[in-house]
């Protein structure tokens, strides 16, 4: 049996130099999709060099925690500094601040609309970014569901994604052996070593999707992103010629969001 993979970029659109990297990830590598976050500086500078990779899928990587909202502070106040831009992850991943559902609700659908206007055309995929949790997820889902979207989310402990009637099945790959590659920056070997359970998993019948930050890094990156010269190494990674190679020896079958459904 193939098993179907998707190998997504995520954080596409988060600034000019990471953009570059992405489109190299999919012109020259094996990244299979890219999801945007389309309410930072450099999403206009993403959609301008989808040019070079035509036909690429993007999907939305909703986004409450780095930089500015897309709709009015004013009325999304728990998710924003007196000076209206967001709080941060951190204060969300240690607690201090709760994610509340109105909030979430209004921002998420605010990035769909905003979609949209760059693109011309709803996205049909959406995920989050970063911190989360089950009010935020919550409100991607039923913005997901208003507007008929495919969405993988945790919620109430649990990983929910559309009916398999209408769509292929997805699992994400998110263990702590997963956690701590994505924290230092991806490598062949952990392919090759099946730390994320590709061959384990090899017959299960559904999709894997696994995320990585393909990119280079700028000041923005240094100062708006936790995560730095791992996204370099991701980068590497995804077009080193000996994992193209090892997919292909696997026999495995990289696809993009916009393939799930039926």
């Amino acid at each position: 049996m193939t098993k179907k993979v998707i190998i997504n970029a995520d954080d596409f659109g988060m600034s000019e130099a990471y953009n570059y990297g992405v489109i190299k990830a999919l012109r020259d590598g094996v990244a299979s999709s890219t999801t945007i976050m389309i309410n930072q500086p450099a999403a206009e500078h993403a959609v301008s060099l989808l040019k070079e990779v035509p036909g690429t899928y993007v999907g939305l990587h909703v986004n409450l925690t780095t930089g500015s909202p897309v709709s009015d502070p004013d009325k999304i106040p728990s998710l924003v500094k007196p000076n209206g831009e967001y709080i941060g992850s951190k204060d969300f991943k240690t607690h201090k601040k709760q994610f509340v559902y109105k909030d979430c609700y209004i921002e998420t659908k605010a990035q769909v609309e905003r979609f949209r206007e760059l693109f011309g055309y709803y996205p049909t995929h959406i995920e989050p970014h970063s911190a989360m949790d089950d009010q935020s997820n919550k409100a991607l889902i039923d913005v997901a569901t208003e507007y008929g979207l495919h969405y993988d989310v945790e919620y109430k402990g649990e990983f929910v994604q559309p009916s398999a009637d209408k769509y292929l099945q997805v699992e994400e790959k998110l263990t702590p052996k997963v956690g701590e590659i994505i924290n230092r920056g991806a490598r062949p070997e952990d392919f090759f070593n099946d730390s994320y359970d590709l061959l384990k998993d090899q017959d299960d019948g559904l999709v894997t999707a696994l995320h990585f930050h393909p990119g280079f890094v700028d000041a923005y990156i240094l100062d708006h992103s936790t995560l730095t010269l791992p996204r370099t190494r991701d980068l590497q990674c995804l077009c080193s010629e000996s994992l193209k190679g090892w997919l292909k020896d696997h026999n495995f079958e990289t696809i993009n969001y916009g393939d799930l459904k039926k």
